[in-house]
């Protein structure tokens, strides 16, 4: 009940007695936490409630969110052992802001962690996906691209303890990637590596015991339906949304674009470029199908380019 007559209660100011923080006067953490009713701490508090009935009237974006589901997501990283830190230097954020949200925040006198944060971190720190590239050499990651690229060599008559032997592991190290569909960091790593340096080298053959191993794995990556290198886009390879190109050996579209990609390396045009133009995504991608078509352009070499052309 209020009217002229009313006498307003006193306004108790208080410090703050916080361990790991030190609230100031004038802001709305010192009037929530350490309870403060200062006039600056009144007002900054009413200014804030202000702002967020307003935003809400006006369908804007909220100042704070949840911070359960980023600090779930951070943690899940973690367990795929990409520490805080490395977290939130790919997210482009301090340290301390992901301490605050997976260990505990400071302001709070409980020692609980954030629970609210800006849009615009939890954006970037939901973001952060664990990679080829982001995992640690123990994480375990998803082997959708390793496998492919594993695969892919088969097609092309790499068996696998070939492979294994140029990877310096167990052959049935291999075999677990197929059972589990996961794999560790490192060994993700070395193998992309050695797809890179194999794609477009054919397995050995100069003895009998070799070219039996080339048929018969020529004929298990038929079996499975596993496409050659050259059927990848580099760009897509990883993600597990992503099929292999279906285009036929003679397609005339192709053939037409290889010799346009020809054409524009004779010209002095940057090969990543002149691919691009051309609708692939890299210059090594159209290179890779410019080997499968048995194509002129899948000898061309940057920067030497327009001379081999030529």
């Amino acid at each position: 009940m209020t009217g002229p007559n009313m006498v307003r209660a006193p306004r108790v100011a208080r410090e703050c007695t916080h361990k790991h923080a030190r609230h100031v006067h004038g802001t709305a953490t010192m009037y929530k936490l350490d309870r403060c009713r200062c006039a600056p701490c009144t007002d900054a508090a009413t200014a804030e409630e202000r702002r967020r009935r307003l935003d809400a009237f006006i369908g804007a974006e909220p100042r704070r969110v949840d911070a359960g589901p980023v600090r779930e997501h951070v943690r899940a990283l973690q367990a795929a052992g990409i520490g805080y830190r490395r977290v939130a230097e790919l997210a482009g954020v301090s340290p301390s802001t992901v301490a605050k949200i997976i260990n505990r925040d400071p302001s709070r006198a409980d020692g609980a962690p954030q629970r609210r944060i800006e849009p615009g971190t939890a954006r970037r720190l939901l973001a952060v996906r664990v990679s080829i590239d982001t995992a640690a050499d123990g994480g375990v990651i998803d082997a959708t691209g390793t496998l492919r690229r594993l695969h892919a060599l088969h097609a092309r008559g790499w068996s696998r303890r070939a492979l294994a032997i140029r990877l310096g592991v167990e052959h049935n190290t291999l075999s677990n990637i197929e059972r589990t569909g996961t794999a560790s960091g490192r060994l993700a790593r070395a193998v992309r590596a050695l797809y890179e340096g194999l794609w477009d080298v054919a397995p050995p053959s100069a003895t009998a015991p070799q070219r039996a191993a080339v048929t018969r794995t020529l004929r298990w990556a038929e079996r499975h339906g596993w496409v050659p290198p050259a059927m990848w886009n580099d760009e897509e390879i990883d993600d597990p949304a992503a099929s292999p190109a279906v285009e036929s050996v003679e397609g005339d579209d192709v053939v037409e674009r290889l010799e346009e990609l020809l054409f524009l390396a004779s010209t002095g045009e940057d090969l990543d470029r002149a691919a691009r133009r051309l609708g692939w995504g890299s210059w090594e991608t159209a290179r890779r199908r410019a080997v499968l078509h048995g194509h002129p352009a899948g000898r061309l070499r940057s920067p030497e380019a327009s001379e081999v052309a030529a």
